[in-house]
């Protein structure tokens, strides 16, 4: 499966959890991704589409050809990256963009730890962009590299915190005649004002997915809104311009979790039972399922501690009921499957909560009681 850029649509019927994913860049006609050159500025790994690094490195000030719209990838932390173009290689967009940081302390620019690059004196107060990571120089000191191609450098004690991105940051013109509305967006869509054709915003995050289909009533394919620098206030799509297009986010996969059914599969109990549902399991199907936990439960008819993920859902399509009118699914209730008996597919992959002896220990307590 390609995750290079996956978009869940939610299927939300009778509380079923389960979502539909299609490719983003999928067509008809396959037309030549547009690409650019570009210098890398920090030495870059390269990684491939799910987040395992590959035997290549880029190093600073060599120019590549990558795709022209980074994209966000499907493995933490959901950063924008650039795809080495004709391979199957991403680097972190950061490391050719960079992103800017505050200046807390008057700082000379170095190209050593005894020499500096120029006479400049950059001011406290400003923002300045800074490249990848810091590095050591013989000093002891860290510095971030700040340009190019000559040897530039401050030091990274007289900066702040990353202010913005380079990648994700772009300026929003309204070109509605009606004018914009502006969503906030706080457990629910609201529209808390309206702006006029011409006005412009700075705008740092691409959404799709969840809210952007909610504001958009799914008017078109894939919409997206975009997110008010500094705010929780949102632009939609078609009410604006942007001067550059921004990597999208999806909103489920950066916060869930998702497995498949690739075979039908049995339903188990928080005390490691396995439940009847006059004979039904849960049956082999294509859409993905939301989970939220994976903790080891003793297993007492096995004798043994296995894994498992908690199902978000309690309505799943079942073994006994093919007809696929509604009456095909069952309530399985607060219920847990094998991590064995089922694929991680998307989303924030999950760690356990808990070891198998705790599970075990945790079973011979309450036998005990």
């Amino acid at each position: 499966m390609n995750k290079k850029i996956t978009h869940y649509l939610a299927a939300g019927f009778l509380g079923l959890t389960a979502i539909w994913t299609f490719n983003h860049q999928a067509h008809t006609v396959q037309a030549k991704i547009p690409s650019a050159i570009r210098t890398v500025m920090y030495t870059s790994q390269a990684y491939d589409e799910d987040g395992q690094k590959v035997d290549a490195k880029y190093p600073a000030f060599r120019r590549i050809e990558v795709d022209k719209k980074p994209l966000i990838l499907d493995f933490k932390p959901y950063a924008p990256y650039y795809k080495i173009s004709g391979k199957k290689q991403y680097i972190k967009a950061n490391n050719i963009d960079g992103v800017k940081r505050e200046v807390k302390h008057n700082s000379y620019v170095y190209a050593t730890s005894s020499r500096r690059a120029d006479y400049r004196l950059i001011r406290k107060g400003t923002s300045i962009t800074t490249y990848g990571g810091t590095v050591k120089f013989k000093n002891g000191l860290r510095y971030y590299r700040i340009g190019g191609p000559a040897k530039q450098y401050v030091r990274a004690s007289n900066l702040g915190k990353i202010t913005a991105s380079n990648t994700e940051e772009t300026i929003a013109t309204v070109t509605s005649d009606g004018g914009a509305p502006i969503y906030k967006i706080d457990n629910g869509v609201k529209t808390v004002k309206k702006a006029k054709k011409g006005t412009t915003f700075v705008v740092d995050r691409a959404e799709e997915d969840k809210y952007a289909e909610e504001i958009g009533h799914s008017a078109i394919p894939n919409p997206t809104i975009y997110r008010i620098k500094g705010t929780n206030n949102w632009l939609y799509c078609l009410d604006v311009k942007v001067q550059k297009e921004l990597p999208h986010h999806y909103y489920d996969l950066e916060h869930y979790s998702y497995i498949r059914f690739y075979q039908d599969t049995d339903v188990y109990n928080a005390d490691g039972t396995k439940q009847d549902n006059d004979g039904q399991r849960i049956r082999k199907q294509g859409g993905n399922i939301k989970v939220d936990k994976l903790i080891y439960i003793w297993v007492p008819a096995e004798n043994k501690a296995d894994l498992f993920y908690h199902m978000k859902g309690h309505r799943f399509y079942a073994t006994d009921k093919p007809d696929g009118r509604g009456g095909d699914q069952v309530d399985f209730g607060d219920s847990y499957v094998k991590a064995s008996d089922v694929r991680f597919i998307a989303g924030v992959r999950l760690s356990p909560i808990n070891t198998a002896e705790e599970a075990q220990q945790n079973a011979k307590q309450k036998t005990v009681k």
